[in-house]
């Protein structure tokens, strides 16, 4: 059995491609006041990926499109570090790529 590379990105990528499931995930970790702005409607995923080659061993990114309570566009931008375990500076890590 051969094992699968990079099994945490595959699967963040897999779950965020789904705009459903890309939605709920969005809408679970977005501070609430943020979620009250956004429409119903699900969010569009964007094509492009602003993680540099080398880097995206260890970092998954992704953008969204989405519509504003009032009609307006908007973009969220989700990038993720694949941790094997917890890190609490991992917020000041991420800081540095963006």
């Amino acid at each position: 059995m051969t094992a699968i590379r990079q099994p945490h990105d595959r699967f963040f990528k897999e779950t965020v491609s789904h705009t459903g499931q890309a939605g709920v995930l969005l809408w679970e970790r977005l501070p609430k006041k943020m979620v009250e702005c956004l429409s119903d409607e699900p969010p569009e995923l964007m094509p492009d990926s602003f993680v540099e080659e080398e880097l995206r061993e260890h970092f998954s990114d992704r953008l969204f499109k989405v519509k504003t309570i009032n009609g307006k566009t908007a973009f969220l931008y989700v990038l993720m570090e694949h941790k094997s375990s917890p890190d609490h500076k991992v917020g000041w890590q991420l800081l540095k790529y963006m």
